[in-house]
């Protein structure tokens, strides 16, 4: 049997690669839920691109990730901003100034997307950035 360490009511899986029985049957999962926060394609950039500039207008988020039509991230942060992980912020001044931040919810994903990228300079080797090139 596989060690397993115990957090709530579920036993997780140490060994790599295995993705726990429970989380097979379970409604609810760690896995599922977190991959279902950071899956979408352009939610970890956006979030690194907010954490990196504090506060930052829509304009500025898209200067900083490139190719992201208007709709798309206007769509993304509207996700994000039901998800909590960012804070849409409104200033009446004149003109109406509108700024996003992360919450502090937004701010736990910041390892997990460092993580992504520390993986991506040890793996990957450049190329066409819509394909991911193993090394």
């Amino acid at each position: 049997m596989h060690d397993t360490w115990f957090r709530g009511r579920y036993n997780m899986c140490k060994k790599e690669g295995k993705i726990p029985v429970w989380c097979r049957s379970e409604e609810w999962c760690a896995l599922k839920s977190t991959s279902k926060i950071l899956g979408h394609k352009w939610v970890p950039v956006i979030t690194y691109h907010i954490y990196d500039n504090d506060e930052i207008r829509f304009s500025e988020i898209q200067e900083e990730v490139g190719s992201i039509t208007n709709k798309t991230l206007s769509n993304n942060l509207d996700r994000m901003e039901e998800q909590g992980i960012i804070n849409r912020n409104v200033k009446d001044d004149k003109p109406v100034k509108i700024t996003y931040e992360l919450t502090e919810f937004g701010e736990k994903l910041i390892p997990l997307v460092k993580e992504m990228i520390s993986w991506g300079q040890d793996n990957l080797r450049e190329g066409d950035r819509e394909e991911a090139w193993v090394k």
